[in-house]
């Protein structure tokens, strides 16, 4: 009887399974990492949005007359915040929020200032 060297049907199948496996995982692993950094984009965003606006309250806020202050139509990143005095002092209340849907990201913020 003579033997052939070579591989058989049964080997190649099971190589291409667990090379079709091998290639799905990292595939998902990829689209996974996709969302994860969109996500952190859209959030780092909002964040920077909020700073920007308490920044300015902390510096501005004394000034600031009772205002609703929106951001522009079609910004990157949608704020409302709302000034508001009283006998004590100032205070800013407002969100920022980018994304849509189940990807949204938001941020509510509250700052409070004494004035003279």
């Amino acid at each position: 009887m003579r033997t052939r060297s070579g591989v058989s049907l049964a080997e190649v199948l099971v190589a291409t399974v667990l090379l079709t496996v091998g290639i799905g995982g990292a595939l998902s692993a990829l689209a996974a990492a996709a969302r994860l950094r969109a996500q952190a984009s859209r959030s780092e965003a909002v964040a920077e949005a909020a700073d920007a606006r308490v920044q300015w309250f902390a510096s501005q806020g004394c000034l600031a007359p009772d205002t609703v202050l929106r951001s522009l139509e079609g910004a990157p990143v949608e704020e409302v915040w709302r000034v508001a005095r009283d006998s004590a002092g100032v205070q800013l209340d407002g969100t920022a929020r980018r994304g849509a849907g189940t990807r949204t990201v938001r941020l509510t913020v509250a700052a409070r200032r004494g004035c003279p």
